[in-house]
């Protein structure tokens, strides 16, 4: 097989460089962010499971207030302490939503990556029509409107009170 001077002078930009490059790394940042999730994942089963503990204790100690005399000295104080307890339970586990919705955030990422990988090696004749495509299929993948505002570079909504979910 021969090569042409012209071929020796002008190389194949794919065959050195930046998608050689991309089909390296994006396999390493794909399984940086399986690290993540993994961990995300333990940390949310842990402390869901903790949860499940503090509400068994808070369920036994509703059921000894039952067992206390109406009249009670300390009854009145053991319910706002209980009261207090649920409410506090309750922020605390919406505030772990954070961890579903970074869950799903990181799972879509992580895909969008591994198709970008496969399909790198095809790019090199892309143009703004397929990065266009390519941007519109990544964001109908989102699940969260924070991921919207963000891809189009606009702010996050303010926060709500609702316990949400996936």
């Amino acid at each position: 097989m021969s090569h042409s001077p012209a071929a020796a002078m002008h190389p194949d930009p794919a065959a050195h460089g930046v998608a050689p490059m991309a089909e390296y790394i994006a396999p390493i940042w794909a399984r940086q962010l399986e690290a993540i999730q993994a961990t995300l994942q333990s940390g949310s089963v842990e402390l869901l499971s903790n949860f499940a503990s503090i509400f068994e204790l808070q369920d036994q100690l509703h059921s000894k207030f039952a067992e206390l005399p109406p009249d009670s000295a300390h009854t009145e104080a053991l319910q706002q302490i209980d009261t207090d307890l649920q409410a506090q339970c309750e922020r605390a586990l919406h505030g772990l939503q954070f961890a579903d919705r970074l869950s799903q955030m990181v799972d879509i990422l992580h895909k969008n990556i591994e198709r970008f990988s496969a399909e790198l090696p095809h790019m090199n004749t892309a143009g703004e029509a397929e990065r266009q495509a390519w941007a519109a299929a990544f964001e109908a993948s989102f699940t969260t409107e924070e991921q919207h505002l963000f891809h189009h570079g606009k702010p996050p909504a303010p926060r709500q009170d609702n316990v949400e979910f996936f």
